[in-house]
């Protein structure tokens, strides 16, 4: 640990480090990885709803192709994530974290509305990692009250959309995010099983080229295997083991969830966010963004309604 030397005869005394409490780490992350993680860690901000639930209203079950919160301002309820044998109770303060592709279910009781903030992001690592799978984070956390402050200001950016709104929103998630790792960091449990270690960083440059030339609809394996200077079998291989879907999924996938982003942050059209996403034409895209959502692209813009 590193001493500060006082000088002889001067009148400040600094505050010692080791006066100050250390943060919890991540339970089974070694030493330095969290902060590889975060240093890889990708923000991109969907949406951010206020919302009032009528008495019993239910979300659910459901999975969904983003990673989201709820922070609930007031009322009672129950739910669950993942294992519908594990559900909880919901009282005011209280935090829900759904990470992408988890299946949950929410509802409020029968005697009792619920005001809530619903908050949807994409958070990955090394642009393929769900961070809240990758991380252990715990589904349900009660009453984290500085979720309150930061859904709202979420919400309002996300309502009114000025200048910078969006970088704003990528902050106040990330910030949320580090928050619970740090605060929570006890309670998560790394999940290393998703991820090949050594292999990731060496496929940052193809994940990173996909990304970048997503709209080029002759996108293909071959011309991103190249990036990571393996033959085309042997990227298809390494691809696998590091993300658990093939190059040619995963890029599938990556084009849904920027046509997801562009459906809720932009008044364009759904031909011409087909076209920016590199799909053909537009009935594939509605065939396909239909397989990995449940809805259509226009239910799904439509999905968020204002709260009144």
């Amino acid at each position: 640990m590193q001493k500060i030397v006082i000088p002889s005869g001067s009148g400040d005394i600094p505050r010692g480090f080791e006066t100050y409490e250390s943060v919890p780490g991540v339970s089974g992350l070694a030493s330095g990885d969290l902060d590889l993680y975060l240093e890889a860690l990708q923000i991109q901000p969907i949406s951010a709803i206020e919302w009032k639930w009528n008495r019993g209203w239910k979300v659910g079950p459901r999975t969904l192709n983003d990673s989201m919160w709820f922070w609930f301002e007031s009322g009672k309820g129950s739910g669950w994530v993942d294992d519908p044998n594990r559900r909880f109770r919901l009282h005011a303060g209280d935090l829900v974290m759904i990470p992408q592709g988890a299946p949950h279910s929410l509802e409020a009781d029968k005697d009792s509305t619920m005001h809530l903030m619903a908050v949807h992001f994409h958070a990955q690592v090394f642009s393929a990692l769900n961070v809240l799978r990758l991380l252990g984070i715990p589904p349900h956390i009660h009453r984290e009250s500085v979720f309150g402050e930061a859904s709202r200001q979420l919400c309002r950016e996300f309502a009114v959309k000025q200048d910078g709104w969006q970088m704003a929103m990528r902050w106040i998630i990330q910030s949320m995010l580090l928050h619970v790792v740090r605060r929570h960091g006890r309670r998560c449990k790394a999940v290393y099983h998703m991820v090949s270690q050594k292999e990731l960083p060496r496929l940052l440059p193809a994940f990173e080229f996909i990304d970048k030339n997503l709209p080029d609809r002759s996108l293909n394996v071959n011309a991103v295997s190249q990036t990571a200077f393996l033959s085309e079998v042997q990227f298809r291989k390494v691809f696998k083991d590091a993300t658990g879907l093939s190059p040619a999924r995963f890029i599938q996938r990556r084009r849904i969830e920027r046509s997801c982003v562009l459906l809720r942050t932009t008044q364009c059209s759904i031909e011409q966010i087909a076209y920016d996403c590199g799909f053909t034409d537009t009935p594939y895209f509605y065939r396909v963004f239909r397989r990995w959502m449940s809805v259509s692209p226009h239910s799904y813009r439509h999905s968020a309604r204002p709260w009144k």
